[in-house]
């Protein structure tokens, strides 16, 4: 299924882990939507994030120290490297970086700026590697710790990474971000309930800490029931708390609907969608998970509406196209929604969803060759055991 792409570079991810320790900063992904195609023309899955799996943190940082080295020449190859690596030159940051540090071999300063440019890269045994060292030059360097802890993370090495954050937490036991940087690692290991202590005792730390609020309304939702339909209220409360210290934080207006949805109160979902579409109008992934809620509370019209916004910001977007279709095809304007699957299938032939869509949509308005000639693709095209029955049981019917 595809994954929202996002051309105009919208979806990002508004929470900062603040931190008073250079390059000590936490991520959250912005999770992707991804459409449920079904054989049925039945509604989409709920817009959600909390079925996710939290991902891997990471401490790839924002920006580079500005100290510069003590040598003239490594300094002037770090400043181009921290250029470079500001435009996303990764690559011609590395060769920057590895020159000064051919000039200026003991700089923990250069070290560090290198590993985040691994990291940059993907390259975290590298990343490791330079962290390391920087931490056998200055073993009270506590941001080394904590992005080596983020790096074996993402390499799901945990109990490496928590020793790493431990670590952190002894030298600086009173910043909170330390708290926030471990709790996404238990959160990622698998340990909800410690990962929720680390969260709070870094409001313990800091009452006011935004990003221990809302990580911490993350790991409530991601620890409920499957079957749970009632609103965590501890989650609302949390990201209420975000809200009420940052009025603008499309994040916290995402997990707050995300959390309604969860507890089946979409009225209050589509409120928080509304509100985050007024802070941001061309966030494409609000347009895409408001328009499946009105779906499911079978408002099509406005549902179309959303949907088309979200093309008129991205015209290529599968997942757009695929639920404008089935929206279409819920109002019976079947020639808007076989043009709808006909554009995905041009974008991207391999989609096998498009074919049974559009093949339904074609044996609805009777045309049963084309509906056959559809259908049989999308049988040659489906992966799973799943996809070819179901796609198999139509066929049949259509015999």
């Amino acid at each position: 299924m595809p994954e929202i792409r996002n051309r105009n570079s919208k979806i990002k991810n508004r929470i900062a882990v603040v931190a008073s320790i250079v390059l000590l900063t936490g991520c959250a992904a912005a999770p992707a939507i991804t459409p449920a195609p079904t054989i049925e023309a039945a509604a989409p899955d709920l817009p959600t994030r909390t079925a996710a799996p939290l991902p891997t943190p990471t401490s790839t940082p924002r920006s580079l120290p500005t100290i510069t080295p003590t040598s003239e020449a490594a300094s002037s190859y770090y400043t181009a490297g921290v250029r470079a690596y500001g435009t996303g030159d990764y690559a011609a940051a590395l060769t920057h970086f590895t020159r000064a540090l051919q000039l200026d071999s003991q700089n923990a300063l250069i070290y560090m700026s290198r590993a985040a440019t691994y990291q940059a890269l993907n390259d975290l045994r590298s990343a490791i590697a330079d962290y390391s060292r920087v931490i056998q030059l200055d073993r009270r360097n506590v941001a080394a710790w904590v992005n080596r802890g983020a790096a074996y993370a993402a390499d799901q090495q945990y109990p490496l990474a928590l020793r790493d954050l431990d670590q952190a937490i002894t030298l600086s036991p009173n910043e909170p971000s330390v708290y926030i940087n471990r709790g996404q690692i238990l959160q990622a290991s698998g340990v909800i309930t410690d990962a929720i202590a680390d969260f709070t005792q870094a409001l313990n730390v800091d009452p006011n800490y935004v990003p221990a609020y809302y990580y911490r309304a993350l790991a409530y939702l991601a620890d409920q029931a499957p079957n749970q339909t009632v609103v965590d209220l501890r989650a609302i409360n949390d990201l209420n708390a975000v809200i009420a210290l940052q009025p603008q934080n499309i994040d916290a207006y995402l997990a707050r609907a995300d959390a309604y949805v969860a507890g089946s109160d979409l009225d209050h979902a589509l409120a928080d969608y509304d509100q985050a579409l007024k802070i941001d109008p061309e966030f494409i992934d609000i347009h895409l998970r408001r328009g499946q809620l009105r779906y499911v509370q079978r408002n099509f019209p406005a549902a179309i509406d959303d949907f088309s916004a979200a093309l008129k910001i991205d015209p290529k977007s599968i997942a757009a196209l695929y639920h404008r279709g089935t929206a279409y095809a819920a109002q019976n304007q079947l020639d808007k929604a076989i043009a709808d699957f006909s554009t995905i299938i041009r974008l991207d032939p391999g989609y096998f969803p498009a074919y049974v869509q559009r093949g339904l949509a074609y044996d609805q308005k009777h045309n049963r060759d084309a509906a056959l000639l559809d259908l049989r693709k999308a049988l040659a095209l489906a992966q799973t055991p799943a996809d070819k029955a179901a796609v198999q049981t139509e066929l049949d019917r259509m015999k």
